[in-house]
């Protein structure tokens, strides 16, 4: 493959499935790893804790034998609010008063809706709205009790058992982690997870929470942030400071926002996640159609382009693949759709000329450039933390960055970074051997003929943990 094709050929846009019932057949799971999975979402809000295990297990295993880094995500329920399970179904409509109560409160009459989460009432602010399901209805606060809170149906609507419940503004009294969370971050320690996605984060603070839990469990995990509320957009900076990455989540949020911000927002968080030089994930009815048809439409090969060019690290996969019939041929298409939307030449900045923020990020920038200016084929990059190959591709260069590292939970992290084609290699001992196993790892790992020109990068000397200091332009022997 001549240094061109490489490029030509390596997509960096990688893609999150979601397991669930439609991905536990014998084999599945190989072929979506084969169709382009790079990370392995287990949605902690469905299933059993026996399934998250099983299904954990199963991507490792898999993974493993077929010798392909993949990303395990445990994504927490977070605190989910229902209304109580013996609420009867019925359509509301414009205009009608309804209390809504706690799961003591109340006595059930036809005008009042109760809600399975002990304290909802004391959640709601002046600036609160009650939004039932997936938007529909939605009400208004008209007079707050200690007890029960009454309401105006501002957007009419159907209420049936366990139905969702979003309160928009909402006293930060709301816990960041629940019991049912703290037993799936057991089991996500367990397993040794990649990545924790934490729901309907509102402040860093609750990025701060949950990863003093994983550090006092002995985990290095790294926390992924789901913009779902509207407090969590509007606090977008300290969150992102506190995360490794966001999750543009855009379900929750444009049930609370409303549809038409929900464009605007994805944008926005990707661009503030890409310049902070964070993972950006773009989710949420991607693919929607193929959870029963077996090819895309139109307008979500628009979606997905539009998510590409935006600068998203990953686009992610939810029922699609985890109860869809057609889950190992959506993450098919999700791969060439990304792929197809790479070749728009916006998505990759390295040619636009910034100014680097630290002396640190300066030689990441050196590398990148290097790269660009002299047409290298491929960026190789030795590692011990993974902090090096995240940084460059920061900058979405041209070429491929392909990362070498001892440590097998940093070469699966880098399995869900922009760009980055992660490969386990031994322990490097010293400057010399660092760049002849960088010149190995280009020709036997990403293909390169013989006189191909590569830029290797790493840390102090033997490309351990540490600044980068080395930026050297070899020949591909």
């Amino acid at each position: 493959m001549r240094p061109q094709e490489l490029v030509e050929h390596s997509r960096r846009t990688k893609i999150v499935a979601t397991l669930g019932p439609a991905t536990d057949g014998d084999g599945v799971i190989e072929d979506l790893i084969a169709a382009g999975m790079d990370s392995a979402r287990l949605n902690c809000s469905h299933g059993e804790p026996e399934d998250l295990e099983r299904r954990a297990r199963s991507v490792r295993d898999t993974a493993e034998r077929m010798g392909r880094p993949v990303a395990l995500m445990f994504d927490l329920q977070g605190p989910k609010i229902r209304l109580a399970g013996d609420t009867p179904e019925r359509q509301l409509s414009l205009g009608e008063q309804v209390t809504f109560t706690g799961p003591d409160g109340g006595d059930g009459g036809p005008d009042e809706l109760k809600v399975a989460f002990p304290g909802f009432t004391s959640l709601l602010t002046e600036r609160s709205s009650i939004i039932v399901g997936d938007g529909t209805p939605r009400f208004t606060v008209l007079q707050r009790g200690a007890r029960e809170v009454l309401t105006t149906v501002t957007s009419a609507g159907k209420v049936s058992p366990r139905k969702g419940v979003n309160v928009t503004h909402a006293q930060p009294t709301l816990p960041a982690v629940t019991e049912k969370d703290e037993r799936d971050l057991e089991i996500a320690v367990q397993e040794g997870a990649d990545f924790v996605a934490v729901s309907f984060v509102r402040s860093g603070a609750d990025i701060d929470e949950v990863r003093e839990r994983l550090v006092e469990r002995g985990s290095d995990a790294r926390l992924i942030a789901k913009i779902e509320k509207v407090e969590g957009f509007e606090n977008l900076d300290p969150i992102l400071a506190a995360s490794d990455g966001v999750m543009v989540a855009r379900g929750d949020y444009g049930v609370e926002a409303g549809l038409a911000r929900v464009p605007l927002m994805q944008k926005d968080t990707i661009h503030r996640a890409t310049q902070a030089g964070k993972l950006v994930i773009t989710a949420t009815q991607m693919l929607e159609s193929m959870i029963s048809a077996p090819e895309p439409t139109r307008a979500e090969a628009t979606d997905i382009a539009n998510a590409v060019l935006d600068g998203s690290s990953a686009v992610m996969l939810s029922g699609e693949t985890s109860i869809g019939a057609f889950p190992v041929e959506a993450v098919r298409w999700m791969a060439e759709l990304a792929h197809a939307g790479e070749e728009a030449t916006e998505i990759f900045a390295a040619d636009r000329r910034r100014a680097a923020e630290s002396a640190d990020a300066a030689v990441m920038y050196a590398a990148v450039m290097l790269s660009s200016d002299t047409g290298a084929a491929a960026l190789v990059i030795p590692t011990s933390t993974g902090g090096t190959p995240r940084a460059c591709a920061k900058y979405r260069p041209r070429r491929p960055i392909v990362a070498l590292s001892h440590n097998p939970r940093v070469v699966n992290q880098l399995a869900l970074e922009w760009g980055v084609t992660p490969r386990l290699t031994d322990q490097i001992s010293s400057t010399d051997e660092l760049v002849q196993r960088s010149l190995e790892a280009a020709k036997e790992i990403a293909g390169l003929p013989s006189g191909a020109i590569v830029v290797v990068t790493a840390g102090p000397s033997t490309g351990m943990a540490g600044a980068t200091n080395l930026i050297t332009l070899r020949e591909v022997p």
